[in-house]
């Protein structure tokens, strides 16, 4: 089932592709800066480059200062012309960043639901190699320099039988779209160089009878040792979803308990993706605004923590880490303490660097106790249970 590590993962990738998009529109406001001050080369007016080469010079200070502050510099008088193009190109760079910013939270959402979508894809390869089986075994000549035993076979196995009767996933496959008729390719040659390659399917094949328990660990062989370890089909997954090593755990975690209730039609149910998509879904898109909406607050709360560091010096996936963190400890209060802290140590140390996860233990450590004491952070429910 869907749990809130992968969450707060997405939440941190929304945020860090965020920071690039932002970083490329500042860009794009230096260009517009650039064209407003260029030299106007079909004016019959003298240019005074020397001039425009220093209004350029300080809209672009002022636009790192809208965009870090909201505002220019109070302590400064600029010049009119000066000010409206670092507002206009600032005003582009708020309206872009926004935009792709909600941009980013929908697409880690749909990644996430493309999890489900993905679990039924990997149950319906089962089906499809059955069929594959079927065919092999119903073929009058057998390949004589690779003979394959044909007692039974993947097809009359009672878990593929089970699967195929299911009116509920068949109604899912077709719902999310599955189909194999345009990779039947692929399916032939999962079947011939990995399935009947397999030395634990040979070996199932060349026995006429077997028991339900029999069926029922050949399949989950089929599931765990070909289907998520071999080359052939691990490599199609790979190609689907850029992510696939962040999401197969779930996948084969919800196939193979979905597996292990089909010994009979009556016991058969698709694990269940999440308990609540809805309140996932809120759980991503309030921590990306939380951190987006409070930006700069976390920014002087680390800044105090690291007096001798400069934020600027810090790992950009570890600095959204920090702040992701501290939107959960602070706006989550039925969330305790260690559970954020020790969630975010492992996100660290999954996606940073080799030290990153001691890091933000660190700093999390302190900052969490600092700002309980102020007052800030303030947990209540399951929030006040000490997970040490």
């Amino acid at each position: 089932m869907l749990n809130r590590r992968l969450l707060r993962t997405k939440a941190v990738q929304a945020l860090y592709a965020r920071q690039l998009t932002a970083d490329a529109n500042r860009l794009l406001a230096l260009d517009h800066i650039d064209e407003a001050f260029a030299p106007d080369l079909n004016s019959m007016e003298p240019q005074d480059r020397k001039k425009l080469a220093g209004m350029k010079r300080l809209a672009s200070i002022t636009l790192d200062e809208f965009i870090k502050h909201g505002k220019p510099a109070e302590d400064e008088e600029l010049p009119a012309q000066v000010l409206k193009v670092a507002r206009s190109a600032y005003e582009a760079y708020n309206r872009q960043t926004v935009t792709d910013g909600e941009k980013m939270v929908r697409r880690v959402l749909n990644e996430t639901e493309s999890i489900y979508v993905d679990f039924i894809r990997v149950i319906s390869m089962i089906i499809e190699l059955s069929h594959q089986a079927k065919i092999d075994r119903e073929r009058r000549y057998d390949d004589p320099e690779f003979p394959f035993p044909k007692d039974s076979g993947l097809n009359s196995n009672r878990i593929i039988q089970v699967l195929e009767e299911d009116a509920s996933l068949q109604e899912e496959i077709i719902r999310n779209g599955i189909s194999w008729q345009n990779d039947m390719n692929l399916i032939r040659k999962v079947y011939r160089d990995a399935l009947r390659k397999d030395e634990v399917y040979e070996a199932y094949c060349k026995e006429s009878t077997h028991t339900v328990e029999e069926d029922q660990a050949i399949i989950q062989h089929i599931l765990r040792q070909v289907l998520f370890k071999h080359e052939i089909p691990l490599e199609y997954f790979v190609q689907r979803d850029l992510y696939w090593d962040d999401h197969s755990e779930l996948i084969r975690s919800l196939a193979i308990k979905t597996l292990k209730s089909a010994d009979n039609s009556h016991t058969f149910q698709l694990a269940p993706f999440t308990k609540d998509w809805e309140e996932d879904r809120f759980f991503v898109e309030e921590l990306c605004r939380i951190v987006v909406q409070e930006n700069d607050q976390y920014a002087v709360y680390l800044d105090e923590q690291l007096k001798n560091w400069e934020l600027e010096r810090i790992a950009l996936v570890d600095l959204i880490i920090l702040k992701t963190a501290l939107a959960e400890l602070i706006h989550f209060p039925g969330i305790p303490v260690k559970v954020t802290i020790n969630e975010f140590i492992e996100i660290a140390k999954r996606y940073s660097t080799p030290k990153s996860g001691k890091f933000v233990n660190g700093v999390l450590d302190v900052l969490s106790v600092k700002l309980a004491k102020e007052g800030i952070i303030r947990k209540s429910g399951r929030g006040l249970i000490d997970n040490k």
